[in-house]
């Protein structure tokens, strides 16, 4: 007698809440958010790119929760994560041979910013969705709302970050910002 093998389709969505779930290794118990030091092996590297700038730092923000619900009451518990994004974070290696040790050092410095951004705002998402009190009927519309509204809050101070800095060329400000991180890392 042959044994019967049956074919069994998964939808992608259920692949990918398996996957966030099987690598929530990632997602630790306290939900403690760690630095991303950067360094430039951890960028897809890119020779004569028509990119406007040298290098380019893109995180993943990833949050999960489990629902429960006994009787009347109704909780939430959240894990977020954030990670260094390798295909889209992106360094022209013909452009930073151009810098010398100190510019290369600099750049490094304000893409670590940006990274530093990502794990500060990863840690206000956590924050903010833990405190919330959510509805029952609503409350996948709620989170998304949270996690939407961060996200665009971050996109934007990203610009700002850029802008007063001048990309990383503007020692002074870059300096006021490299003390903000520092400051809001410890307290976070």
């Amino acid at each position: 007698m042959k044994p019967l093998l049956k074919s069994v389709n998964i939808p992608a969505f259920f692949t990918l809440f398996l996957v966030i779930f099987i690598t929530s290794a990632a997602f630790s118990q306290k939900n403690q958010i760690d630095r991303i030091k950067l360094n430039w092996s951890m960028y897809k590297k890119l020779n004569n790119s028509n990119l406007p700038y040298i290098a380019y730092t893109a995180h993943r923000t990833l949050h999960q929760y489990r629902a429960t619900q006994k009787g009347s009451q109704f909780s939430l518990v959240f894990n977020v994560a954030v990670s260094l994004d390798g295909q889209q974070s992106t360094v022209d290696l013909r452009r930073l041979a151009t810098l010398g040790e100190e510019g290369k050092k600099n750049l490094l410095n304000h893409e670590q910013g940006h990274s530093d951004l990502a794990v500060i705002y990863g840690r206000i998402l956590y924050k903010s969705l833990s405190k919330k009190t959510y509805t029952i009927k609503n409350y996948q519309n709620e989170v998304k709302k949270i996690y939407d509204d961060t996200l665009k809050e971050l996109a934007e101070i990203n610009a700002r970050y850029d802008m007063e800095t001048m990309h990383g060329e503007e020692q002074e400000p870059q300096d006021k910002w490299d003390m903000h991180f520092k400051k809001e890392l410890k307290a976070s």
